[in-house]
């Protein structure tokens, strides 16, 4: 254990490294326009969306699972509170609509996969795919909406802030510290091993997509208060951003301990800064800008597995050991 403790694992450095050299290039490659106060502000307003959302969506990776209807429930969810709290004339319904609208794409997802054995991939990219002719439906039929004046406030620099700030560290408090998070981790890292120490498998696959798909709706209002109400085309390609926020931040496809908040932070500011950066030196949403975010997504990708391979190699406990005792410290908790 002494040379396990004493070995610094790389991978865990990897999402704060790429992070400082995008961070310095396209500091450099703008000239410093980058750094002026305005854009910086302009960096966290577009990050805001992908970080509540990835908030959610890492419970699904931790467990070696994917949510890829986050950018369709996001417009869902949206559409519906925003036409409930238009119908009611009651603005403000609209929020905790929002939320329980997502909630329940959220459950519906967590059961068919638990339960059914269905592919979390498969499910939910059918859901991405289904679920978008409903809302380019519902637009249609009433028509875009906008944000009501009375909730103006919520656009108000302090407030969203706020409003971000309380909800990544709520959810930054139940990943890390407690057994909703250390549990979609073992399940992450031997779902056999984690099962047969009694972890509740299937009731942790259900909080996982139940709680990706809260922090869909939470997305959702972020994403209304900013462009100030809702469109056929809301949510597009949400899903990605949120899931190269997560991979690009170092947390591996197959989950475990190697995903960490603080990898989706690190990794969804990343993206952030790419596009930002190539929009200031003239090349917006391209496919420059496309290319360049998968390239890193590969390399990012490749070097946190064999570092990671690399470490399992030198630790002296086996997997199912060092998961069975954290499982153990977990429920003692």
């Amino acid at each position: 254990m002494k040379k396990k403790s004493g070995n610094l694992r790389l991978s865990s450095f990897v999402p704060l490294i790429a992070f400082v050299v995008i961070f310095l290039f396209f500091t450099i490659a703008t000239k410093g326009n980058m750094l002026s106060g305005y854009n910086l502000k302009s960096i966290l307003e577009q990050s805001m969306v992908i970080i509540v959302g990835g908030c959610g969506a890492l419970f699904v990776v931790a467990q070696g699972s994917i949510d890829m209807s986050v950018g369709v429930n996001l417009a869902l969810s949206g559409v519906v509170g925003m036409w409930v709290g238009t119908v009611t004339n009651a603005p403000i319904l609209f929020i905790p609509t929002t939320l329980v609208a997502g909630t329940i794409v959220g459950l519906f997802n967590g059961f068919i996969v638990s339960k059914l054995k269905v592919p979390s991939f498969i499910l939910t990219i059918s859901l991405l795919i289904g679920l978008r002719g409903v809302v380019t439906f519902i637009q249609v039929k009433i028509g875009t909406s906008y944000l009501a004046p009375s909730l103006s406030i919520l656009n108000s620099t302090g407030v969203k802030m706020a409003m971000f700030f309380v909800v990544v560290i709520i959810m930054a408090y139940i990943f890390e510290f407690t057994k909703a998070g250390r549990y979609s981790q073992a399940i992450g890292e031997n779902e056999t091993v984690a099962k047969y120490v009694g972890v509740p498998i299937a009731k942790m696959k259900i909080l996982a997509f139940a709680l990706s798909g809260i922090m869909a709706g939470a997305a959702s209002i972020f994403s209304i208060v900013v462009v100030g109400g809702t469109s056929q085309t809301m949510g597009a390609f949400t899903e990605m951003k949120v899931a190269m926020g997560i991979f690009l931040g170092g947390v591996l496809v197959t989950g475990g301990t190697s995903a960490k908040i603080y990898k989706m932070l690190l990794g969804s500011f990343s993206i952030t800064i790419i596009v930002n950066g190539l929009a200031i030196m003239g090349y917006p949403e391209t496919q420059v800008s496309q290319l360049l975010e998968g390239i890193l997504l590969i390399l990012i990708l490749f070097v946190t597995i064999r570092t990671s391979m690399r470490n399992q190699k030198r630790s002296v406990p086996t997997p199912e050991e060092e998961l069975q005792q954290h499982v153990i410290d977990t429920s003692r908790d």
